[in-house]
């Protein structure tokens, strides 16, 4: 079987394998009943790894297309034996004509579906950056997940936590949890917060299910379709995506090595009238860079002076490997200027989706109603268990091992860069899990990102982070927290060879 496949696009081989076939077997070029070719035969004849094949026919399979038969081998299911068949139709092969809107007699799905889709087309790419920390092939060493190393939490203490949760609380842990979040639970936050000098009554801190619902759940309230929202540029993917789900204006304020450049905001906030500012002053997403002092106390005055609300992601702040701490922006503020969204997901593990949102004053209120209409509530037993384990000096001993090791992993991969591509400028890293690389001209990070993946190692292209994604063309941002230093050492050589590779298709002198 002949496949067209492109290593040097952005779009990962076994999509491009199985769209291909997709295609084939919607237009009826492959009926019912035929086998596919074996796994390893159609690898070796496309020069691409099994593993990348067998992703490809489990998608296939997933979209009830094809069917495995043990023994014999992969055959193509009758046609529409599974309304999942025609869902990709807007999803072509490269090189084919993009669909038309269906009439009834040639697609089953409602009208109302292909409006949705129209409406919402950036939801029907994938996500660029992956959820799971590690690639799901074991040859793949993953530097583009947004996680820390979940292994470094102690699971057999939360092991404990749980059962002791159980045997105290019993029924009631099963219960549906105060929607604002279980009081001990917040009290602890509370504590927390103080240790680092942020002021948060418990009676003000809302349990989340991650950071993410925190941002979601400020959007729902604060703002309104068509409304502008300002952010750093590059910002976090997935709060880019989330705007642009809530049809909100989004406004890039570019930035330097201080953060966001808070000289342009006056003529931004005129021009622009936003109805919220968002930002990550603590190694921010994607960039790693910490917002000097100065920048804060001129972004908190400009959005007190303009009436506008800020919304603090500060997911990482505690991670920091040098330099001096600068004061939250929730604790330069006056009270209710400023919503401060953390989480548990980086510190100790992503899996237990509770992050916090601190807000005083009305709009408290809201966003707890926001809250139950949104998914009633959180996890009790999640909270109860997380409240026996968390305590400030058991938090602080956490964090100091955690920063110890990231320290090394960080300095690992600094050095294996020097040692292996000196070529590419690193902005510095005082903290945070992200380095974020620039590449030497004319290289892009989406010819580098599947060529890195065919040596072995997974990278987020810099274009994800972007209002326009040709901004980050020549950015990477790499994940050193997630591997021992022997490991990234290895994923840098990979990635040199992946670089040495592409400098030579574009005639690039070492």
């Amino acid at each position: 079987m002949r496949i067209p496949v492109d290593k040097t696009s952005p779009l990962p081989l076994y999509t491009q394998i199985a769209r291909f076939i997709r295609h084939r077997i919607e237009c009826g070029a492959l009926p019912a009943d035929t086998r596919l070719p074996a796994i390893r035969v159609l690898a070796r004849e496309l020069g691409v790894n099994r593993i990348t094949v067998e992703t490809a026919y489990a998608e296939l399979e997933a979209s009830g297309l094809v069917a495995a038969r043990v023994g014999s081998g992969t055959y193509v299911l009758p046609p529409y034996s599974t309304p999942a068949r025609s869902l990709p139709r807007g999803n072509a092969p490269c090189g084919a004509s993009p669909a038309r809107t269906p009439d009834a007699a040639s697609d089953p799905w409602p009208q109302w579906q292909h409006h949705a889709l129209h409406r919402h087309s950036f939801l029907s790419a994938p996500p660029a950056i992956p959820l799971s920390s590690h690639s799901p092939q074991a040859d793949i060493i993953a530097l583009n997940s947004g996680n820390s190393d979940p292994r470094l939490f102690p699971v057999d203490q939360l092991r404990a936590s749980l059962r002791e949760t159980l045997r105290r609380e019993g029924w009631k842990a099963g219960e549906y949890e105060e929607v604002a979040g279980y009081p001990p639970l917040r009290r602890t936050i509370s504590h927390l917060l103080a240790d680092q000098g942020i002021p948060a009554a418990p009676q003000d801190i809302i349990i989340t299910a991650g950071s993410q619902q925190a941002l979601a759940l400020a959007c729902q309230l604060l703002t309104s379709p068509g409304d502008s929202v300002l952010v750093e540029s590059p910002s976090y993917a997935d709060g880019l995506d989330l705007f642009r789900s809530r049809g909100l204006r989004i406004i890039p304020v570019p930035m330097d090595e201080e953060g966001m450049r808070t000289d342009l905001l006056p003529a931004l906030l005129k021009e622009h009238a936003p109805r919220l500012i968002y930002t990550i002053p603590n190694f921010h997403n994607p960039t790693g860079i910490c917002m000097s002092g100065q920048r804060r106390r001129q972004l908190v005055h400009m959005a007190r002076e303009h009436g506008i609300p800020l919304l603090e992601d500060d997911f990482v702040g505690e991670l920091r490997y040098e330099g001096h701490a600068q004061p939250a922006l929730k604790a330069l503020a006056h009270p209710g200027d400023t919503l401060y969204a953390g989480t548990f997901s980086k510190m100790l593990m992503p899996g237990l989706r509770v992050g916090y949102l601190v807000a005083e004053g009305p709009v408290r209120d809201l966003l707890i109603r926001c809250k139950r209409l949104n998914d009633l509530s959180s996890s009790g037993i999640i909270q109860r268990a997380l409240h026996r384990f968390v305590s400030v000096g058991r938090h602080r001993a956490h964090l100091a091992r955690s920063c110890q090791i990231y320290r090394k992993r960080r300095n690992a991969l600094l050095q294996a860069m020097a040692e292996h591509l000196p070529q590419v400028r690193i902005a510095p890293i005082q903290g945070g899990l992200f380095a974020w690389c620039t590449l030497p001209a004319p290289l892009t990070a989406g010819s580098l990102a599947p060529l890195a993946l065919h040596h072995g190692v997974a990278v987020a292209p810099g274009t994800a982070f972007f209002l326009h994604p040709e901004q980050g063309a020549a950015h990477l941002r790499l994940n050193f927290a997630l591997h021992d230093p022997e490991t990234l050492q290895e994923a840098v050589r990979r990635l040199a060879a992946a670089i040495r590779q592409l400098e030579a298709q574009h005639g690039v002198m070492a």
